[in-house]
């Protein structure tokens, strides 16, 4: 979930043969979860708009399961607003493995990650 209600999000998606190490940058929040694709065909997609640029096919492996580890930054800044410029950060990690019942959390310190939890 972004942390804005309306605007632009800058997201960055990256493909991996196995496991990457977590980028630490200054990253937010950073949570695992699985996925599993049936068509091949799992994309990052804009919800009321089309991406400016097209993002490569988290199944890039064709059908299966993945897991993918999304890391956020700036939910905080503009909390419900509509802001002019980018304010929010996302990447997006993903690769093929085996399923995993549960997600992982490497780390989550922003406000509207908590308060989203908390509901």
């Amino acid at each position: 979930m972004t942390g804005i209600h309306t605007g632009d999000v800058d997201v960055t998606v990256t493909l991996h043969d196995s496991e990457p190490a977590p980028d630490d940058g200054d990253w937010q929040d950073i949570v695992e979860i699985s996925a599993h694709c049936a068509s091949g065909e799992f994309m990052v997609r804009g919800m009321m708009d089309d991406l400016d640029e097209e993002l490569p096919v988290l199944s890039f492996n064709g059908p299966g399961h993945y897991r993918l580890r999304v890391h956020a930054r700036g939910r905080d800044t503009a909390t419900d607003l509509a802001p002019d410029e980018v304010t929010e950060w996302y990447l997006i990690q993903a690769w093929p493995a085996a399923t995993a019942t549960d997600a992982t959390v490497i780390r989550q310190i922003d406000g509207y990650g908590a308060s989203v939890r908390a509901h």
